[in-house]
């Protein structure tokens, strides 16, 4: 997501008893005993000499943004299902040597359970609803046409050529692979108006290269899912036109073992992974000929391969993996993957205590590139050793698609085309990203 602007700061949570507003029900204990926060997007805004953190559903479910100042962001921690309303103020109280009242805590945990931030009845019945309609649904709407680029197709041609031939853009040269197979690419998934040239590079080799008519766009979500994978048998709407999904792929997945896999289709209504992979889809083949799509979001971490309480859980992905091939082989057509995922998240925002230094760019970038070689020979095990070493400390998006593919692509031989990095923030919080290509 864009970094929020300053003036775009709605009101900041006070540690004041005085203040009215929604309450809790206490008549249903499961609002008030240990409340669990959802798995939400947490991002650090300064306004003058004023600091605080925002809060905001990475799924959509909820369309509020909460701002709350340090003292009350330290709470969030003890939201984890495990405290208790008087717990977690005796934590404040251990921390600040102040006393929360308990209509403060009241108000604090209502808001939070209004705005569908803490899991529970409403929140559930608030995404069963949406899920419902969303299934009626044939076309999956542009999401973030006129907000991360232009709704004018005229504009957005001109807005995505214009990458190509920036400086920083790979120009109008053929690639050396041309009139090649292309197996893959992989492209960043952070905003267009920070890493355009970098998709540019990745789009550049399929623009030059011998294509299939069968994209499968496996894309790093925002969000948890809980199959771990979420495909959507939806065309995708962008505005250019409408990009058709492969019926016939999604049908024979359903039909090989893949049918669990389609629970959490929601999961795609506010995701911009496989929408960006699109938009230069459109752009490069979409005057050249016909081709359709295979959107999978994935959503899983090194810890479904080693933690106790996830290794079950985790079992998804070698059943999915098992489904997939099975597929593959019953459609007996080639297909071209597209990964959509960035690799680093470092700084504030991300969860760091402070911002990143040059020395941790330098350090950062180091260990991208070595993680990168071993996806370059295809190794996805050793990509996954790298991350589980170091416990995952850089918060390698790219794991889940990354991964998934290399273990779906034999004979994998890659190549790194562009590296490089953005600031999202004031703080310097900063997300790296590459472009790479499989033949």
């Amino acid at each position: 997501m864009a970094p929020l602007s300053p003036d775009c700061l709605g009101p900041v949570y006070s540690v004041s008893a005085k203040e009215s507003g929604p309450s809790v029900d206490t008549t249903n204990p499961s609002s008030v005993d240990c409340p669990k926060l959802r798995d939400l997007e947490f991002f650090p805004v300064r306004e003058g000499e004023t600091q605080s953190v925002g809060l905001r559903d990475p799924q959509g479910i909820s369309k509020e943004i909460l701002f709350l100042p340090p003292n009350v962001f330290y709470l969030i921690q003890f939201l984890d299902g495990q405290h208790t309303r008087n717990q977690i103020a005796g934590e404040y109280l251990k921390r600040f040597g102040e006393l929360l009242l308990p209509n403060w805590v009241d108000k604090f945990l209502g808001d939070l359970e209004e705005k569908l931030f803490l899991q529970g009845e409403r929140f559930e019945e608030a995404k069963q609803a949406l899920a419902v309609a969303y299934r009626k649904e044939t076309i999956r709407p542009a999401a973030y046409a006129g907000k991360s680029y232009d709704a004018d197709p005229e504009k957005l041609r001109s807005q995505l050529g214009e990458f190509f031939v920036s400086k920083e853009g790979p120009g109008k040269g053929p690639s050396d692979h041309a009139g090649q197979r292309i197996k893959a690419l992989v492209a960043p998934h952070v905003e267009l108006s920070m890493a355009g040239p970098v998709y540019a590079w990745a789009y550049k080799e399929l623009r030059d290269a011998d294509t299939p008519d069968v994209f499968v766009i496996l894309g790093a979500a925002r969000g948890a899912i809980e199959t771990l994978f979420a495909c959507c048998e939806k065309d995708f709407e962008t505005p250019s036109g409408t990009v058709p999904v492969d019926r016939e792929f999604l049908s024979l997945f359903r039909q090989l073992g893949g049918e669990s896999f389609f629970e959490e289709e929601l999961s795609h209504r506010n995701d911009h992974a496989i929408e960006f992979q699109t938009l230069f889809l459109q752009h490069i083949l979409g005057a050249k000929k016909p081709f359709t799509i295979v959107p999978i979001l994935c959503s899983f971490s090194h810890l479904h391969f080693s933690h106790p309480d996830l290794i079950a859980q985790g079992r998804r992905i070698s059943e999915f993996l098992a489904a997939f091939r099975m597929t593959l082989d019953a459609f007996g057509k080639d297909v071209c993957y597209i990964v959509s995922g960035d690799l680093s998240h470092i700084g504030m925002r991300y969860g760091d205590p402070r911002p990143p230094t040059d020395f941790q760019f330098n350090k950062t970038m180091q260990a991208d590139l070595a993680m990168l070689k071993h996806a370059e020979i295809g190794d996805a095990q050793a990509l996954l050793h790298s991350i589980q070493r170091d416990d995952d400390a850089r918060r390698v998006g790219i794991l889940p698609p990354l991964y998934t593919m290399l273990n779906l692509l034999p004979a994998a031989n890659g190549a790194v085309l562009r590296y490089d990095r953005a600031t999202v923030d004031q703080y310097n919080s900063t997300v790296t990203y590459c472009a790479m290509a499989y033949y």
